[in-house]
Order: structure tokens, then sequence, then C-alpha cells
């Protein structure tokens, strides 16, 4: 069996409901995250750690007729189960009734992956299924687990009022990508000697997200030139439509207003203003809304300690790899179509300085959330308008931004310069910039000024 990554809590907790589903009566459990960040694999992991209690079923909804679909249910209940299934079986309905049936005598695992496809496949299947859960839970001992990769669909299956599955579920577990130090731990099994540059390059084009990195892994792909090498290895590489194949699974039809925000935010344009000027429209803020809300793909950022009605609103990506696709793939699709990889993996490597400047800004974010020493993590600047008034437009006006401030469990205040070779920081101009920072928030705390480097990536502070 291979090495199996972290996912301590979420297996610790999915054993948990399963035991509680064996010895007391039927649970049903929701996976949801987004592709590929590993829910299947940590599904399977459960049912080879539990093989001996009870048999563990896998359903893979497929786009497939209902028929077809039920015909290949059938085959994994007879040989998983040895259970007798009759030839008329042809609905998924009548699967589940004899499932709920057997689950009277029998426990085991029932696992439907890509739960949202029956949506398309026949939506009535949904009622069928709360019908009978609501029927058999509580004289049965079967532990459901579904999982699904389309956020928009599950959220609506699940959380929608008017939906038969509304409340139905016992538990729903989110899947996220690795954390910083499952990085590193799985970077250090593929290279023992890597560098913190062969780490900020796994962070920023997978952002942890575990097919992306045993892909690369797998490869050999320990460092940045390698890495991009393989990505841009052919116009049909794994990494080139993948963003793509996603997020219109996500959008529908109308992905093109959609991919051209998160393509212009990729780009550097952060504020509603810039994107409406940079896409020629005169208002995004619906839009916006929905990819923050409804998808989660964005989220706003304001300045530290700044009131959630401030409109000194940013807007960033939340996905790495979206972050990096947007930038490259989706910008220099031209490129990609004249199968020139060569040219677009020149592209990438002259731009990665610059580009992982910020992804390294965002390790340091995630690294002290996940420590547990922070009680607030974020950055802080001004507009341009009043930098100029708080300096009366003496100084470096237009560059009144700190990286990161965050503010310890015991209230004290952290200020950073975040840079790739520290030997470009300049404390002065950090303190100058705190200095301002203070005339608004923190006015009577001491402020400690720091630098994190690449050489600090895998060091605790404090």
């Amino acid at each position: 069996m291979k090495k199996f990554y972290d996912r301590e809590k979420e297996i610790t907790l999915l054993k948990d409901l399963q035991r509680q589903s064996f010895n007391d009566y039927s649970r049903f459990v929701v996976l949801t995250g987004r592709r590929r960040v590993g829910k299947t694999s940590l599904v399977y992991r459960l049912m080879q750690e539990t093989e001996n209690e009870a048999p563990g079923l896998y359903f893979f909804v497929g786009r497939k007729t209902e028929g077809m679909l039920v015909a290949s249910f059938v085959e994994e209940v007879q040989q998983k189960l040895g259970e007798f299934i009759p030839g008329s079986v042809r609905t998924f309905r009548e699967l589940f009734q004899l499932l709920m049936e057997i689950a009277k005598r029998r426990k085991f695992t029932l696992f439907i992956d890509e739960f949202q496809e029956f949506d398309n496949i026949n939506s009535g299947i949904f009622s069928d299924i709360q019908e009978l859960w609501d029927k058999y839970k509580k004289q049965t001992n079967v532990y459901m687990i579904v999982s699904g990769s389309i956020f928009r669909m599950m959220e609506k299956i699940f959380k929608d009022e008017e939906q038969p599955l509304f409340g139905r579920d016992d538990c729903t577990i989110k899947l996220q990508p690795f954390s910083t130090r499952v990085m590193s731990e799985i970077l250090r099994d593929h290279k023992p000697n890597y560098t913190p540059d062969d780490l900020l390059a796994l962070w920023t084009i997978t952002g942890g997200v575990a097919r992306y990195i045993e892909l690369l892994m797998n490869n050999g792909c320990t460092d940045v030139g390698k890495m991009v090498r393989y990505v841009c290895s052919s116009g049909d590489s794994y990494f080139v439509d993948e963003g793509k194949k996603i997020l219109i699974q996500e959008f529908g039809k109308n992905y093109g207003t959609y991919f051209s925000i998160l393509g212009q935010i990729a780009r550097g344009d952060v504020t509603q203003r810039e994107l409406e000027a940079s896409l020629g429209m005169d208002s995004l803020g619906g839009q916006l809304k929905i990819l923050e809300e409804r998808y989660g793909i964005i989220r706003k950022k304001r300045p530290i300690e700044a009131k959630g009605s401030s409109q000194t609103v940013r807007y960033e990506i939340v996905d790495n790899f979206f972050r990096f696709w947007f930038r490259y793939m989706q910008r220099y699709s031209a490129l990609i179509e004249l199968q020139n990889m060569q040219a677009l993996e020149q592209i990438i490597l002259d731009d990665y300085p610059t580009f992982s400047g910020l992804a390294l800004e965002r390790w340091f974010r995630q690294k002290w959330m996940e420590s547990g020493r922070y009680k607030q993590i974020g950055n802080w600047w001004v507009t341009k308008e009043k930098a100029r008034k708080l300096t009366n437009n003496k100084g470096n006006a237009d560059d009144f931004e700190i990286d990161i401030v965050a503010v310890t469990l015991n209230d004290e205040v952290e200020a950073y310069e975040v840079k790739r070779n520290a030997d470009k920081f300049r404390m002065s101009r950090l303190e100058e910039k705190v200095a301002v920072m203070q005339n608004t928030v923190f006015k009577n705390k001491s402020v400690t000024c720091l630098c994190a480097s690449m050489a600090d990536m895998e060091v605790e502070r404090g």
C-alpha cells in the first residue's frame, strides 16, 4: 500500500460515524471539496482500514443511462456482499430499497462518488433516496457516504430547503488541500535535500491539491524547472485543460464573463474599478458576488482591522492552482493552440520570480494560520490618495502596503515584509510604513517589524 499522507482528523471522524452507524442506526455523510483534492482516496482508505469489520461498496455515478449504471452497481453488490440481486432490478430506486433491506441484517459501507451526477441521469433519484432513507434509517446499519466535486450542485442538493435531501445528512465534511506541513513531508520523501525554492514551486503550482502533487512527484518533478517543463510537456498536458474542465462544470455555459474576471485578477487587476476598466464593463458587482458567495473561488481582502463595510476592497483567487492556470494557461491559450509549449515554458520561467513572490506571501499566511498562534492574520494598505495625505506627498506615497500583519493570541502585533531574498529587505522602509499604519490602527500598541523570506518557510515563529 502506497504511503497515505495526512487526513488523520478526517479518518478519525469518518470512523466515529461508521461506528455509530454499525452500533446504533444508519448514518449519512456528505463529503465535498474541489476536484482532485483526494475525496475518493480518503474513503478508499477508510474502507481498506475497516474491511475486517464490514464490507464496502463503491458506486461511481458516471454519465450513463440509469439502466447501465444500475447494472454496474449490481455487479459491485454481488461481488462485495455476495447477495443475490434479481435480474428484474433495473432502477436505482429498486436497488437502493434492496440494499436497505439487506442492511436490516448486515452492516456495510456504501460510498456513492460524484453523487450530483444523478441529476443528469434521473433527478427523481434524490426523492427516492429521501423517501427510502427516512423509512429505513432507524431500522438499518448502513454507513452511507456520498461525495461530489461540483460545489454548486452539492450545495443545492443538500442546503436548499426545497430539495428532497435537505437536512438528511448527519455530517458534512469539506476536504481541504494539504497543509504546508504535509507538503513539506511529501517533498522530503521524494527529495530529501530539497531547497526552499523547490517547496515554493510545489505550493505555487499545486496549492496543496493531492492529485497535482502526485503527478509531479511520480514524474520526478521536484524543482521549478522540472515542474514547469512537465506542466508544459504538450498541448494536451493534464494541466493545460484542467482549469477549464473544472470551472465549466461549475459555471455552465455562461462561463465566459467569469473566466474574463478571473483572468484579470490573476494578471493583477484586483479592485472592482480596475476589473471594470480592463474588461470595459460598467458594473461587475453582481458577478463578483456570485464568484465569492456561490462558488467560493474568489474572496475579498480588506486591510486588517478595517470594518466589514469598508469600500477598500481587493479580490484574490482563493485556489493557488487556479491562479496559476489563469495567469498562464488561459492567458496564453493561443500558444497552446499552436503547440508552442516551449515558448509557454519560457514565459512561465521568466515570470516565476515575480509570480511566486505573492505565492510566498500566501504560504506564510497559510502556515501561520495552521500554527494556531494567531487570532488575526491579514495585510494592510491604504489607497494612493490617502497615502499622499498621510505623508504630505513625501516619500514613497504610492507604496504604503504591508505584506502580512498578524496579531498573536497574546495581542502582540507583528508586521512582516515578505521577500524571496532577505538581502533585499529594508527595515527602515517597513518601520516607515508601520508608523503610517499606526495613524489608523494599532495606535497604542507596539508593533514588531520582521522579514519573512524563503529561508523561513519551515521555521516556526515564537
